[in-house]
């Protein structure tokens, strides 16, 4: 990836608390974060899982622990996505210490254009993650497995890499975007509308100011449509801008 390429790159997001754990006077247990550093530049979200003690926490070291484990693999070219996804495992539970797996359990869904310009997009847990190419056609990654009590799966929950669903790319050419959201905007998303869902953010959000975006956009999950929500709100963007 070239450093001109770089440029035409952007990453947004924003993250909103959802009116349960404001009743609960509790904190926002979703997180984000950009990915912009030697392994790539990409986007990665999390939702701390039934809000236990550490669950703002785990969201929190789930997005640090792809920025880490990317960092890492990206200089083995010839590193299988399984260890990739094995790495993220392992930096997310030194993270999280001294805290207990059970009690910092997370979703983590992120994308990445690595150096050599290969889309990576990967999913524990719930959630969506949406390619939207630049021809329009809609990609999106599925929860793979949910766990006893049909309860999705996480990091320190999953037994095991297959827990993930994965998918890449050869390249992310201008006018491709990924959104990556936690189930409490997934989870009112209807399938036949994701594609006009991503092109609104795209057209009302992604050519702003930085400030002005995340303002809007903050906004915009407060205000969420859907009558008596409840959930965590998290949506993050990488989008080739066009030229």
């Amino acid at each position: 990836m070239s450093s001109r390429n770089r440029i035409n790159y952007e990453t947004f997001g924003t993250s909103v608390i959802g009116p349960f754990h404001q009743q609960k006077n509790r904190l926002n247990e979703d997180a984000w974060g950009r990915i912009n550093n030697n392994s790539g530049v990409g986007i990665v979200v999390s939702d701390g899982m039934g809000s236990k003690s550490n669950a703002r926490m785990g969201a929190k070291m789930a997005c640090l622990a792809v920025k880490q484990s990317l960092l890492a693999w990206v200089k083995a070219p010839s590193a299988s996505p399984s260890l990739l996804l094995r790495l993220i495992h392992i930096h997310w539970e030194l993270n999280i210490l001294p805290a207990l797996k059970e009690d910092s359990v997370a979703t983590c869904l992120f994308a990445v254009v690595i150096p050599n310009g290969q889309l990576i997009m990967a999913q524990l847990g719930d959630g969506i993650a949406i390619l939207r190419e630049n021809s329009g056609q809609l990609i999106i990654l599925s929860e793979k497995n949910k766990t006893f009590g049909n309860q999705t799966t996480g990091l320190g929950v999953a037994k095991s890499t297959q827990e993930w669903s994965f998918f890449t790319v050869p390249n992310f050419p201008p006018n491709s975007a990924v959104l990556l959201a936690t189930d409490g905007i997934a989870d009112d998303l209807k399938s036949d509308t994701l594609g006009d869902f991503v092109q609104f953010i795209l057209d009302d959000f992604g050519t702003l100011a930085p400030q002005k975006r995340w303002r809007s956009l903050t906004k915009e999950l407060k205000n969420w449509p859907t009558p008596k929500h409840l959930d965590d709100k998290t949506l993050a963007v990488l989008w080739h801008r066009p030229k």
